[in-house]
């Protein structure tokens, strides 16, 4: 049976939030360093659908990795946070990177050839609904892709969400029922 929950003392919530912004920080500075200096992969090794699935198989797992952390944790909100946090970059990248590779393989993929940054920001500018046209999308491989990744960016914004704040909600409701970080000033909580 768990204990009554407690509320913490705010220096602490803020010291757990910077701990927790501090992480995010890190691990986003890390994933960006993986992405610009591993190397892609050499043209000539084709359209890549096998890395793709293995990428996005892999984020899956990570996103199934933090739901039980999240109840877990003591925290809950800022846990999800921290996922959401995480997990959005990591996709970005596996989309920007499979860019790269694919406008290595077959510059005539896109309206430009694409490096790392360029691929980056074309892959921002899909998840944000934004396509300022600088950057298309020319074969029927590549408009499948971007096609594909505009239809994930649906679960990922949707489904993802729904996942990570449902498990923060049960978080909560592990340690009591009582609200947790940025609730406690709210009426109605």
């Amino acid at each position: 049976m768990s204990q009554p929950w407690v509320a913490a003392p705010r220096r602490e919530v803020w010291v757990h939030g910077l701990i927790v912004l501090g992480r995010v920080l890190l691990t986003v500075s890390l994933l960006c360093a993986t992405y610009f200096l591993i190397p892609t992969r050499r043209p000539g090794d084709g359209f890549g659908v096998g890395w793709l699935v293995l990428q996005l198989c892999v984020f899956v797992a990570i996103v199934a990795a933090q739901v039980p952390a999240i109840i877990r944790s003591k925290y809950p909100v800022l846990r999800a946070i921290e996922a959401l946090a995480v997990l959005v970059p990591v996709y970005l990248l596996i989309f920007a990177r499979i860019y790269v590779a694919n406008s290595q393989n077959d510059p005539a993929g896109f309206s430009r050839t694409l490096d790392h940054i360029t691929a980056l920001y074309f892959t921002v500018t899909v998840f944000a609904t934004v396509g300022f046209g600088d950057i298309v999308a020319l074969t029927d491989s590549m408009r499948l892709l971007v096609t594909a990744q505009m239809l994930l960016n649906l679960v990922v914004l949707g489904l993802g969400i729904r996942l990570l704040t449902s498990a923060a909600r049960r978080g909560i409701a592990r340690r009591g029922g009582e609200t947790d970080v940025g609730e406690r000033d709210r009426p109605g909580f």
